[in-house]
């Protein structure tokens, strides 16, 4: 194929590799050094955790449903192991562990009616997971599917279904909580509408203690949990409030996602529940 620039006479050689003809110089991998890599490879931590998360989606004469869920984490996340950070964004996530193909939709569909999807724990620890916890929203894209959101933690047998996860005061099907975003130096108060009832009948709680609990993780409040709040107004609907933030007395709160829980002190119901989600960024 006639003779390589370094003269070597290679006419009754097999065919040779372009490069190594005059005019191809540049294409010989002797001529292309391989620059040092100036940056530390990130990858994917090893220490993040994934639950298998399960269930059976069955009409009352045993017929399999069809549709898909979708996971909504209740906040952006960052993953720092070893001096390196990954950013998870806020999006639809989960990996259908039947391996269908989801095309990047964030659509876990049901299987013969079985939902069969991995899911990244909400309490990362090991993986120095900011905040330290977080929640999923769970949306049913099926005939009279619910709503509702969970706690996936580290520690769930695998599988776990996912019933068993869902947080106290969940499923929310007509209405969804109410949902704040407020930056970390902003002070506000945070509202809830309280219903009173005893007995089927409504009553005025107003002249009742009403307390709020900001809570980042998969418990419900504890006793030092609590934070007295105050009334708005009469009603009903009966409102509410706590100040929160850094100035003029406020509660200060650091960056994270929380359930929002009240509770009010009356005689002799105590009744606590959930009242919306706050993230502070």
């Amino acid at each position: 194929m006639g003779t390589p620039f370094f003269g070597q006479d290679t006419a009754t050689e097999p065919l040779i590799d372009a490069w190594w003809t005059a005019g191809w110089t540049a294409q010989s991998p002797k001529y292309l050094v391989a620059p040092v890599n100036p940056f530390t490879s990130q990858g994917f931590p090893n220490q993040v955790v994934y639950v298998n998360v399960g269930g059976n989606y069955f009409d009352n004469d045993g017929n399999p449903l069809s549709g898909y869920l979708t996971f909504w984490p209740s906040t952006p996340l960052t993953l720092s192991v070893a001096g390196k950070t990954t950013t998870l964004l806020q999006r639809r996530t989960g990996i259908s562990y039947f391996n269908n193909n989801q095309a990047g939709s964030g659509k876990i569909y049901l299987h013969d009616g079985q939902l069969a999807v991995s899911l990244l724990a909400t309490d990362n620890s090991a993986a120095g997971m900011v905040p330290a916890s977080f929640s999923y929203h769970v949306k049913e894209h099926i005939f009279e599917g619910r709503e509702y959101d969970i706690f996936v933690p580290s520690t769930s047998s695998n599988p776990v279904d996912i019933n068993s996860l869902v947080i106290s005061g969940s499923p929310v099907s007509d209405e969804q909580l109410p949902v704040f975003k407020l930056p970390v130096t902003s002070t506000v108060f945070i509202p809830a509408n309280i219903t009173a009832t005893s007995g089927g009948s409504s009553f005025d709680p107003t002249s009742d203690e009403v307390d709020f609990a900001f809570i980042s993780g998969p418990t419900d409040p504890q006793t030092g949990d609590w934070h007295t709040g105050s009334w708005v107004n009469g009603g009903p609907p009966y409102i509410a409030q706590i100040l929160v933030g850094p100035l003029n007395g406020g509660l200060s709160l650091a960056k994270g996602s929380y359930i929002i829980w009240c509770r009010v002190i009356a005689t002799p119901q105590v009744p606590v529940f959930q009242v919306g989600q706050l993230t502070i960024f």
